[in-house]
């Protein structure tokens, strides 16, 4: 039976696309059949992450009710992608309430589904929620970000959306001499989890591979596969098929 996650957060500059790309590598690499759908309609940004070029045919297209589903979908290193389109026409035309649509095709012939929303609260972030089994949130351990996606709950609450989760990226540990001076971390697990009423499903540490891989326009699960943010996702990959 096919799953369908949205990875959203309250707010941009978190790592969300980050997150939802490297999920997918993951999942794929564990043989699952696996698509990633780019949903950021005015701003997608998987393309680039996993090194594909511009796509004829995307997201925007079917949206629009042009192309079929199999030219939008772009293969790279075993896992499938359906990316944004880069043109503003093509965005001006696409029609975001079409996108449960077109999951709902997609779910017919993969096991997971990962769409990338937009961040933030806005009428092209509703139709991922809406067409999710369950949210994926992702928040940076800072005030901003968490209070942002408290936000964002709001509105998954109100159209009834289940949330599986929160995926904590880019976190640093306290340093030494904090630690040795008994220095409170004000954003860690447990106050995370109680300002958003979820479960941490996994914590992603800030690492340089995975800049790395980002201007090498490669996975970082491929890029560097034992770096630690790779191990992280891979670990939350293994526990979303449980």
């Amino acid at each position: 039976m096919s799953k369908v996650y949205t990875v959203i957060s309250g707010k941009g500059g978190v790592g969300k696309t980050t997150i939802a790309s490297n999920l997918g590598v993951s999942l794929s690499l564990m043989h699952k059949r696996t698509v990633v759908v780019d949903a950021d309609l005015a701003m997608g940004g998987v393309a680039t992450i996993l090194g594909l070029g511009e796509a004829p045919v995307s997201l925007h297209e079917l949206l629009a009710d042009k192309g079929t589903i199999e030219k939008a979908i772009h293969s790279t290193h075993g896992l499938d992608v359906l990316p944004s389109g880069q043109t503003i026409d093509g965005f001006l035309k696409a029609d975001p309430k079409k996108l449960k649509r077109v999951v709902d095709k997609l779910s017919k012939s993969y096991d997971y589904v990962i769409i990338d929303s937009p961040p933030g609260l806005n009428k092209y972030s509703l139709a991922p929620l809406k067409a999710a089994d369950e949210i994926l949130l992702v928040v940076t351990p800072d005030i901003q970000a968490v209070q942002a996606t408290a936000k964002l709950q709001i509105v998954i609450d109100a159209i009834n959306a289940n949330v599986r989760g929160v995926i904590v990226n880019r976190y640093r540990k306290p340093s030494f001499f904090a630690w040795l001076f008994g220095a409170k971390d004000p954003m860690g697990r447990e106050n995370i989890e109680r300002g958003l009423k979820a479960k941490v499903l996994g914590i992603v540490p800030e690492d340089p591979a995975v800049i790395e891989s980002i201007n090498t326009k490669k996975s970082v699960i491929l890029h560097k596969p034992k770096s630690p943010a790779s191990h992280a996702i891979t670990k939350l990959a293994e526990n979303l098929v449980k």
